[in-house]
């Protein structure tokens, strides 16, 4: 039974990992736009509450990370 929860909460992450372009569930993004307004993780948490529904790893997810450096990480055009 420990193995078979083991292998669900894999592959649970697994799938909440794979989604990593927010265009893969959400429409696009105009990433021209927020990267002119210079829009960091923290704009996007502060208008758009990402925060409410995603739980970025706060580790590499620094809240002054730019639109640049989430497009450049997660392949977003």
């Amino acid at each position: 039974m420990k193995k078979l929860a083991t292998l669900a909460a894999g592959l649970l992450f697994a799938g909440a990992a794979a989604a990593v372009d927010c265009s893969d569930c959400h429409e696009s993004i105009d990433i021209t736009m927020h990267t002119e307004s210079e829009a960091t993780l923290a704009t996007c948490n502060d208008c758009h509450a990402l925060g409410d529904n995603h739980a970025p790893d706060a580790e590499i997810h620094m809240p002054e990370l730019t639109i640049k450096e989430c497009t450049d990480c997660h392949g977003m055009e």
